[in-house]
């Protein structure tokens, strides 16, 4: 797994995430955070920052005729005209960075699909959902892989100061979604800015 750091150095994943600096989000503007001190503590029921995923623009087309739209609190959003995502992070803990919110497919290849409670592993490299399909739940798999960031437009490759990933779909999700499982298409770059002490 690659990771794409722009602030700090750090070897190991989990703890450079607990220790990020936050500042604006790819085509957002968020408030500026300090570096968080001492352990990661898992907190319950608090907005722990977020994640902002800048859509790769020669997909929009086609996320749009999968009926794409935000499962709430997460956001669908274009400002600029730059097509991107946001959901809350929820918590951090052990690695594992949890998520509000999620994605609903309503005109993919099973059908009427919904991602939701994203959890990036920074361990294993993948992000993945609860997923269901028509309803039905079939449990959580790994939607995205996490790789170096991309250009998501000709020239451009947003900026981050938190964590920062390329997303390519993973088979079981290019499956589901697109019906083929070796479409694994890059999807987007990923900001991770989990929240720190305000200035």
């Amino acid at each position: 797994m690659r990771i794409n750091r722009r602030t700090t150095a750090g070897v190991i994943a989990a703890v450079a995430v607990l220790s990020v600096v936050a500042t604006s989000a790819p085509a957002s503007a968020h408030e500026r955070h300090q570096v968080r001190h001492g352990s990661g503590n898992h907190h319950e029921n608090e907005n722990e920052g977020l994640t902002t995923i800048v859509l790769n623009q020669g997909l929009v087309g086609a996320l749009v005729g999968l009926g794409v739209a935000p499962v709430s609190p997460g956001t669908l959003t274009a400002p600029g005209g730059i097509y991107q995502v946001a959901f809350p992070i929820t918590s951090v803990d052990d690695g594992r960075i949890r998520h509000s919110g999620g994605l609903e497919f309503s005109k993919a290849a099973a059908g009427n699909v919904k991602i939701t409670r994203f959890v990036v592993n920074t361990r294993t490299g993948f992000l993945t959902a609860r997923t269901s399909v028509n309803g039905h739940v079939i449990g959580r798999i790994p939607v995205f892989k996490l790789g170096p960031v991309q250009e998501t437009s000709p020239g451009m490759t947003p900026s981050c100061a938190g964590v920062a990933a390329g997303l390519t779909l993973t088979p079981a999700a290019a499956s589901a979604l697109l019906g083929d499982p070796a479409a694994t298409a890059f999807i987007g770059d990923a900001c991770i800015v989990p929240s720190g002490d305000e200035d």
